[in-house]
This record gives structure tokens, sequence and C-alpha cells, in this order.
């Protein structure tokens, strides 16, 4: 007979999670730690839902753990991609790609602020990729042998950067408004080459609670 894999409890899990976070991040209110730990859990079950929202850490001034933040995330989402200035190219090529990354984008304010353009390309990859169903299509080829290919465009987007972001990303978003950290507020540095192996442990068991409760939660939704 062969032994049963114990089941996960997913509850604990995710309160590990949250105690993650709130070793390293400051955030402004206790409903954001609930919030962003269900964020990271619906990275590892993205197939299961119709549509994702972006996470996005955002601040009226720098120094307020925007980037800490995202920091923690990278640690316990699958296939994290780091994109700073990347382009919309870039993007869709990664997401259509074998792995699926989760893509995290800092400084959104220098690529959607008021001294970037319209960047409408990079606005219209994060506008369709909220969605299951959403594409971006390109020509491919060259000359006048091209071809127009759909591109698909659904992934989970965490976003940081100052000030706000276009209306049509913003509505699609679970918003966290970061501050900066008062006096009696602490968290530990984070220091990436003792405590990363900590936030994988974790993400490589969320993502197997994740398998374990896969079928449950596509029956829901």
């Amino acid at each position: 007979m062969t032994a049963q894999t114990p089941a996960i409890d997913g509850a604990a899990l995710l309160d590990e999670v949250e105690a993650f976070h709130r070793r390293f991040n400051a955030f402004p209110t206790e409903a954001a730690y609930v919030a962003v730990t269900l964020w990271d859990a619906h990275t590892h079950m993205l197939d299961c839902f119709d549509s994702t929202p972006r996470l996005a850490f955002l601040s009226p001034e720098p120094g307020s753990g925007k980037s800490r933040a995202l920091e923690i995330v990278e640690t316990l989402v699958p296939h994290p991609m780091v994109a700073v200035n990347a382009s919309a190219a870039a993007l869709f090529r990664a997401v259509s790609g074998v792995e699926r990354p989760t893509i995290l984008f800092d400084e959104i304010d220098t690529v959607f602020g008021p001294k970037a353009g319209e960047n409408e390309e990079l606005r219209g990859f994060l506008n369709a990729g909220h969605r299951r169903s959403g594409v971006t299509y390109r020509c491919v080829g060259d000359g006048a042998n091209q071809t127009v290919q759909a591109f698909p465009s659904y992934c989970a987007v965490a976003l940081a950067g100052l000030g706000s972001l276009p209306d049509t990303i913003l509505t699609r978003s679970v918003i966290i408004r970061m501050r900066r950290r008062a006096p009696n507020e602490k968290v530990e540095p984070f220091r990436q080459r003792i405590h990363e192996k900590e936030g994988h442990a974790l993400r490589d068991r969320l993502a197997a609670w994740a398998d374990s409760v896969r079928e449950a939660v596509e029956g829901v939704w």
C-alpha cells in the first residue's frame, strides 16, 4: 500500500507567507498584508481564473519601501522576471514562451510618469494581459513575407513606482499605498544571500499547495 501524501494546510501556509512579508515590509494597513499574501498565492494558480489583478505598490515620495516589497514578492512567485525599462516587445515574447513569467516592474513612474511620454504599446500589453483571453498581435517575418501572429499576454504583474498609474491599469489593480515607516515601525534588513532561500522554500510550498487545490479552485471559478 502506498502511503498518502499528507494534505497541506493552506491557511497555515498563507500565515507563514504573511509573516515573511511582515519581517521585511511595513505595509500601511493590516489588510495590505492579507492582500499581498493572497496575490502571491494567486500567481501560482493563474490558469484557474479568467483575470488577474495587477499588484501596485505606489507612493508619493521615495523611500517608502516599494522596491523592497517587490524584492520579497520576487522570492515567492513563480518564474519572476524583473523588468525595469523593459520594452513591450520583450515582455510579450517572454510571456508567450515556455515558462510564463511573473513580471515585476519597478520604477513604473519612469514609464508612465509625466516626463515619460505615453508608452501606449506597453499600456496596451498590460491592459490586454489582465484577461486570460488577452493577446497581443504583431507582424512576424521579413519584408513582404510577414504574417500576423497572436502572442498570449495573460500573466501576473506587480508594479512599483511614484505617483499613480494610467486609469486603465489603476482600475485593474490591487493598490498598496506605501509610505515612509514611522519611528516605531521596525523591519528586518533583507539580505538576499541569506533570506532569498527562505522565500524560495515558501514559494515551492505554495506551488505544491496550489497543485493540490487546483481542481477545487477551478470548480468554483
